[in-house]
């Protein structure tokens, strides 16, 4: 078990030990002397140290074994560890036989089936569609563990051996519990490299990951390495579920977050290796009890300990190596994107002002067959979040759909930007509060672009899930910011040209307008920002960094420039978000609520905006169906599980609903000539190959070509000349 201790990881301890040397001057409050203190110090922190390296093993064995990170990882362990609690609480089955059976069977059979149904599909897919659909798998998976064991009901899980004394280690007493934790750690840490660099096994999961037709060619089947790489990857999630369940509760959120943790350990292992996966996780775990057992952060930064984890997983990115560039994938097309033109954007903002407008006044008959009167209140108010949170897929369009940059930190700045516009205006409806907060929002884009400027791909989209929580922990919760006390109107109607835009109950259908009005502006802005030089660099760069780079684009001011438009854009939603609820609560922004956000808006298709509208008809179906159904307690989660399944379909339609969707209707609009051709030409393809299939293979080199024979080839090949020639063809046809 051999390792490299190279200047980067000796970099970032040195900043860590500062890190730490700072925050005891400022936040310490025990002495280091006290015995007791260290002790206690040292037992929790090598204890769960060893949950998280658990945790972190599973992480770097399944990315390395099949190359995709899978951001559902600890929600699986969620899961499993309250089936766990299910078996041997409820149906009092023994200790040793629900562990087998939680971690021999069922952990094995849902891993599989994962890999048949899912995994197997985001081999080839590019990296934003597996990271949406992993993450929709830990949105699914909190949601069906929260539909089956309801959180109104109260689940602890007893520590092992919990009547037992344990062992006294000077003037602590570490529990049979957490002694049991560490030896699995240290097993679990030595198998999994043992089966990884010493076994058959391991070296056919290591290679069909760089090569699956070659590792094929040495015997291996990559179907059932495949199978057994995430099968494993569920049994250690299961087991670190299991293990840390008594520390920190039954609590789905609780469990689901150590995902952040985990990223933190397998980033300073570089995603690799076992070993340091298994320091990563002891770091992280040491850190933890430090903060708890030297530092008191008092009323101000109460939750500062829990953003530990995100520190750490910022200060293991910041020493990453520098990405390479990447000359991206050769597309055999001639094909040029159609462009929206300004009257077709300026016409679809006008639909959507229609189409909303229609709704706003009663127009639209409600799904509930219930008249407006009744549904108005209620319904306009949920609108006007809906369209808030259209506003903020909105500044992601550019951001991963044009510039490839994958973000789940927009949210985050939305809430930001909501809070300062309680400080800036938003107290005297002041509209120039909201380009104040506009003016601050961006810079803070720019400071997220700081990252990106050296990461990319997936640390990218582990840096922004890092800032995420890490502003809902800190930065939200400060009362300088949002004062806990205060749980009053923090804002009043909005005066823009003399008139008086309110989100009470009365003039909320004003407010609604409003909304989808400044959406429609900013959808126009967006259909015309795609035709600009601007735009053609960000999606170059998506494309192939090192080409662009080539050509003399320069990378680091494109990236600076798309994540301050991104990041302006949600500040402006952050605003309209404040508005919308009135008050503001200090747990208003939690990392989770975001997610959806992001999913629905890939799922549409990110790299449309009107993706974004659609994205907010998502969000909005969710209650309509629970309504519809008498909101019965089995669709109380749908919120959370309508948009993970939505993003596990991504598996199979990767572009979006928007691309296929509007490629089949698009011929249904008089103007759309183009459309047609496009439509016929594809037909026209597919009877060419069932022609070359059934009849050419017929033909023969060595036979003489009759006349009918050379006039049926010459019509194929003529067809298919067009089909490449063709502007409108789809990629994914000619690829």
């Amino acid at each position: 078990m051999r390792f490299k201790l190279n200047s980067r990881l000796i970099s970032a301890a040195v900043v860590g030990l500062i890190l730490a040397f700072v925050i005891n001057k400022n936040w310490g409050s025990a002495s280091f002397l006290d015995s007791k203190n260290i002790s206690t110090f040292l037992v929790m922190g090598v204890a769960l140290g060893g949950i998280y390296a658990i945790t972190a093993g599973g992480l770097v064995v399944t990315y390395a074994t099949t190359g995709i990170f899978n951001f559902a990882h600890a929600a699986i362990g969620c899961f499993l560890a309250f089936f766990y609690w299910q078996v041997t609480v409820q149906w009092h089955v023994p200790t040793l036989l629900g562990i087998f059976i939680t971690l021999g069977i069922v952990a094995p059979l849902i891993g599989i089936g994962l890999d048949r149904l899912i995994m197997r599909r985001l081999r080839d897919a590019a990296l934003v569609v597996q990271l949406m659909v992993t993450v929709g798998l830990m949105l699914t998976f909190m949601g069906i563990t929260l539909t089956i064991w309801s959180p109104k009901t109260g689940r602890t899980l007893d520590h092992f051996y919990q009547q037992s004394k344990g062992v006294e280690l000077g003037s602590v007493i570490a529990t049979w519990h957490r002694i049991i934790t560490v030896i699995i750690a240290l097993v679990v840490a030595v198998a999994l490299r043992w089966l990884l660099y010493r076994t058959r096994l391991g070296i056919s999961m290591r290679a069909v990951v760089d090569s699956r037709s070659l590792a094929g060619l040495t015997g291996a089947k990559p179907s059932i390495i495949s199978g057994a790489s995430w099968a494993l990857g569920c049994m250690t999630a299961g087991l670190a579920g299991i293990l840390i369940a008594p520390e920190t509760g039954l609590v789905v959120e609780n469990l689901a977050l150590i995902i952040i943790v985990a990223a933190a350990a397998a980033a300073i292992a570089q995603l690799k290796s076992i070993p340091m996966a298994f320091i990563g996780g002891l770091i992280i775990g040491l850190a933890t009890s430090f903060s708890t057992t030297f530092l008191s952060f008092g009323t101000d930064w109460s939750y500062a300990g829990e953003a530990i984890p995100c520190v750490i997983l910022f200060i293991a990115l910041l020493f990453l190596p520098q990405a390479r560039l990447e000359t991206g994938k050769v597309r055999l097309t001639k094909r040029t994107e159609r462009l929206t033109k300004p009257w077709e954007a300026g016409l679809g903002g006008v639909v959507l002002i229609v189409i909303v407008g229609a709704w706003a006044n009663g127009w639209i008959p409600w799904f509930s067959g219930t008249t407006f009167g009744e549904r108005s209140s209620v319904w306009l108010g949920r609108g006007a979040g809906f369209l808030v949170f259209g506003l903020i897929m909105l500044s992601l369009v550019p951001l991963i759909g044009w510039a490839g940059q994958v973000s789940f930190a927009n949210f985050a700045i939305a809430g930001i930007g909501a809070v300062l516009f309680s400080h800036f205006g938003g107290q005297n409806g002041d509209p120039i509060g909201i380009v104040l907060v506009m003016l601050v929002c961006a810079p803070l884009g720019l400071a997220i672009a700081l990252p990106a400027l050296r990461l990319k791909g997936l640390y990218l989209a582990l840096a922004t899930m890092a800032f995420a929580e890490f502003t809902d922990k800190i930065i939200i919760r400060h009362p300088s910011m949002l004062d806990p006390s205060n749980s009053g109107i923090l804002y009043k109607p909005l005066k823009i040209f003399g008139f008086s835009i309110s989100t009470d109950t009365v003039d909320r259908k004003a407010f609604v307008m409003f909304l989808i009005i400044t959406f429609a502006l900013l959808f126009f802005m967006l259909e015309m920002l795609r035709r600009s030089r601007w735009a053609r660099r960000w999606i170059a760069m998506s494309d192939s960094p090192a080409a662009s780079a080539t050509i003399g684009v320069n990378l680091t001011t494109t990236k600076m420039v798309v994540f301050m438009l991104s990041g302006a854009m949600a500040g402006f939603a952050g605003c309209m978000l404040g508005l919308q609820t009135g008050a503001l609560r200090v747990d208003s922004f939690p990392m989770f609520v975001g997610l959806p956000i992001v999913l629905l808006l890939a799922v549409q298709g990110v790299r449309y905006p009107i993706a974004a509208f659609m994205g907010a008809l998502g969000l909005a179906s969710f209650p309509a169906i629970s309504e519809l159904f008498g909101n019965p307690a089995w669709l109380t989660q749908l919120a959370l599980i309508g948009p993970g399944i939505a993003a596990i379909a991504m598996a199979y339609r990767p572009e979006g609903a928007v691309f296929y969707t509007g490629r089949d209707l698009a011929g249904m609009l008089p103007w759309r000539q183009d459309a047609r051709e496009e439509k016929a030409l594809l037909e026209a393809k597919v009877r060419a190959e069932n022609i070359d299939k059934d009849e050419i293979n017929d033909l023969g080199l060595t036979r003489p070509f009759t006349a009918d024979k050379v006039s049926q080839l010459d019509r194929i090949l003529d067809v298919t000349d067009d089909l490449d020639e063709h502007p409108m063809v789809p990629r994914e046809v000619m690829s």
